[in-house]
């Protein structure tokens, strides 16, 4: 019986734990933030019941994800271990385009409706972590012909 009690009086919810007594102290790190998209906009996000999503992408040596845009803002972070880098090409409204090669460990925020098309022009797969802003019956990406 002396167990179950001591069993018990350890895990009570009343028991306050010294965080300074822990062993194991956790990193926590601020790997990327803005307020701003590739373009220098605002990030504006949608109306409407919000929903957050997360993907992973991987795109293979030579491999591409054609021109698209977004209905919302999404931060997209290329993963810093194993991975490739990710050429991002943002077309304007006058057709001229402006490149930019993000490295691994490296992030950015692409914004609403602004056309852009990423290229992995390494030897090894590119993974992206994206997270997406949206609201509930959003698509997330609609290509363009």
């Amino acid at each position: 019986m002396g167990t179950i009690a001591l069993a018990i009086t350890a895990c009570s919810p009343d028991k306050k734990i010294d965080p300074s007594a822990t062993s194991v102290k956790p990193v926590i790190q601020e790997v990327f933030k803005s307020s701003q998209t590739l373009n220098g906009t605002p990030i504006k996000y949608p109306d409407g019941k919000p929903e957050l999503r997360l993907y992973r992408v991987e795109i293979p040596a030579g491999g591409t994800i054609p021109l698209h845009t977004h209905s919302a803002p999404m931060m997209v972070y290329v993963q810093g271990v194993e991975s490739g880098s990710l050429l991002n090409t943002r077309v304007k409204p006058d057709g001229s385009e402006i490149k930019t090669v993000f490295k691994p460990g490296e992030a950015f925020v692409e914004g609403a409706n602004e056309p852009h098309f990423v290229e992995n022009v390494g030897e090894k797969p590119t993974v992206i972590w994206v997270t997406v802003a949206s609201v509930e019956g959003m698509p997330t990406t609609q290509f363009i012909d």
